[in-house]
C-alpha cells in the first residue's frame, strides 16, 4: 500500500526502505508509521518562509524610504506627515489582525513586526524633519529602540527582539566610544535589562531553535562591545573586567541549560573561552603589568570600573557556588577558574609585575595541557586540536621577546608540529579500535 508523503519527516521515512529490508520492521508497521506522518497536522513555521518573510519586510521598508526620499522636497508638508504614519499604521493594522485572529504563523507574524520596526524609525525620522525638531544620532536610536521594546512582547517577536539588542548595541557605541561628549551609557543597560524577560522566556521553552541560539551569540557581542563604555579615569581596570566576563561566560556556557549542546548553541562558553585565552596571551607580555605599577591605586576607589569589577566577581562567585552544588570541582572545565586565577595573579602583579607576568604565562600553559587533556578525555578532536593551538599562541608569543637562538625557537615549533600529528594519529587510531 502507498500513501502520499508530501510533508513528511524525509529523516525518518526515507529509512523505512532499508528497516523493511533488514527485517527491523514489518510492512504493517511501516504502513503505520506512514499514515501518522501523512495526517499530522504540518507546522506553519516553516524557517525559510520566516526568514524571507523577515527580509521581504525590510527591503519594503527601506524601499518606501528611498521613494519618499526622492521626492522630499516636492511633497508638502501634510503628504510627508502621511508618508510617516500610513506605513506605522499599515503595520499595527496588521499585526492587531494577526493578534485578533491568534494567528499561529510565525513568518507573517515576524515579517509584520520587523515592518512596524522600520515604519518606527521612518516615522520618527521624518517627523522630526518636519518639525525641525534638534538631536543627534545616540537621541535617535534610543527614541527608536525605545519605541521598539512593546513590540517585541506584544508580537512575541524573535526577529525584531534580534534588531533590538542590535540597536542598543549601536546607540551604546554611539554615545560611549564616538561621541566627542562620551560617557557611560546608563541607558543602554536600563533597555537591555527591559529585553532580558522575552530572551529567558525564549531559553525556556524554545532553547532548541535557531532564533534562541542567535539571540546567545548577539547577546554576548553585546555585553563584550559595551563594557568599554564604562572607561572613565581608571582605564587599567578593565582589563580585569573583561577577563572576569569571559570567565562568567564560560560559566554559563556550563549551565545545564547548555548541556550537550554543539558549538553553535553555546556562544557564552565559545567566546567566554577564546575571548579569555586572547587575553592571557596579550597579559603574557609585560606592557600591562609595568603600567598597573605606576598607578597610584587610590584613584581606582570609587570609579565606575571598579564597580563593574566587584560586580563581576559576585557574579561569578554566585555561577561556581551554583555549578559546584551540581558537579565536583572536576567536573567544571579548567577555563572555569580564570576568575579566582587572575585575581590572585592581578593583586600579585601590583607588587611584583616581573613575577605575575612568569604566572600568567604558567598558567596559559596549565589551560593549554589541561584543555588537551579534556578532549582526549572526551575522544574530541576539535577541543583537543584548540589545546595545542593554545600551546602554539603561547610559543609564538614568547617568540618575540625572549633571547633564544633561532635553533632552539625553530626545534620548539617542530616539536609543537609533531605533537599535533601524535595527538591526532593517536585520537584516530583510538576511534578506529573502538569501533565494532
Amino acid at each position: 500500500m502507498s500513501y502520499p508523503v508530501f510533508g513528511m519527516r524525509n529523516s525518518i521515512l526515507n529509512e523505512l526502505n532499508e528497516l523493511l529490508s533488514q527485517h527491523v520492521i514489518t510492512e504493517d508497521e511501516a504502513d503505520r508509521i506512514r499514515e501518522y506522518y501523512r495526517k499530522k497536522p504540518q507546522p506553519e513555521n516553516n524557517r525559510l518562509v520566516i526568514i524571507f518573510g523577515v527580509l521581504g519586510s525590510l527591503l519594503v521598508g527601506m524601499g518606501l524610504v528611498l521613494i519618499i526620499a526622492h521626492n522630499w522636497d516636492n511633497l508638502p508638508k501634510f503628504i510627508k506627515l502621511a508618508a510617516a504614519l500610513f506605513p506605522l499604521l499599515l503595520g499595527q493594522g496588521v499585526c492587531g489582525y494577526l493578534l485578533w485572529k491568534n494567528s499561529a504563523s510565525a513568518a507573517w507574524r515576524e515579517g509584520a513586526s520587523v515592518f512596524v520596526v522600520c515604519a518606527i524609525a521612518t516615522a520618527i525620522s521624518i517627523v522630526s524633519q518636519v518639525y525641525n525638531i534638534e538631536g543627534n544620532f545616540g537621541n535617535f536610536l534610543f527614541v527608536w529602540m525605545l519605541l521598539t521594546l512593546p513590540v517585541i512582547y506584544v508580537m512575541q517577536s524573535s526577529a525584531v527582539s534580534l534588531l533590538f539588542w542590535m540597536g542598543i548595541t549601536w546607540y551604546a557605541c554611539e554615545d560611549g566610544y564616538f561621541h566627542y561628549d562620551r560617557g557611560m551609557v546608563y541607558k543602554y543597560w536600563v533597555l537591555a535589562l527591559a529585553a532580558v524577560p522575552f530572551y529567558w522566556q525564549r531559553c525556556k521553552s524554545a532553547i532548541q531553535s535557531n532564533a534562541t541560539n542567535l539571540h546567545h551569540w548577539v547577546i554576548a557581542g553585546s555585553l563584550v562591545i559595551t563594557l568599554g563604555t564604562f572607561a572613565d579615569h581608571a582605564e587599567e581596570l578593565l582589563m580585569p573586567a573583561y577577563i572576569f566576563l569571559f570567565g562568567i561566560f564560560v560559566l554559563i556556557g556550563q549551565l545545564p541549560v547548555f548541556s550537550g549542546k554543539n558549538l553553535f548553541a553555546n556562544a557564552y562558553l565559545v567566546a567566554g573561552s577564546l575571548g579569555s585565552i586572547v587575553l592571557l596571551l596579550m597579559l603574557s607580555f609585560d606592557w600591562y603589568w609595568d603600567e598597573i605599577q605606576r598607578k597610584d591605586f587610590t584613584e581606582w576607589m570609587g570609579s565606575p570600573e571598579l564597580f563593574v569589577c566587584v560586580f563581576l566577581i559576585l557574579a561569578g562567585a554566585g555561577l561556581y557556588t551554583f555549578l559546584l552544588k551540581r558537579s565536583h570541582v572536576t567536573g567544571l572545565l579548567s577555563k572555569s577558574y580564570i576568575i579566582p586565577v587572575f585575581l590572585v595573579l592581578f593583586i600579585v602583579g601590583i607588587y611584583n609585575p616581573h613575577t605575575a607576568q612568569v604566572l600568567v604565562n604558567l598558567f596559559v600553559l596549565i589551560l593549554a595541557v589541561y584543555t588537551i587533556r579534556e578532549g582526549a578525555h572526551a575522544d574530541h578532536l576539535g577541543r583537543m586540536n584548540y589545546g595545542l593551538m593554545i600551546l602554539t599562541m603561547l610559543i609564538i608569543c614568547r617568540f618575540f621577546d625572549t633571547n633564544l637562538t633561532f635553533v632552539v625557537r625553530g626545534l620548539l615549533f617542530v616539536l609543537v608540529g609533531l605533537g599535533f600529528f601524535a595527538m591526532n594519529y593517536w585520537m584516530i587510531r583510538k576511534r578506529k579500535e573502538q569501533q565494532p
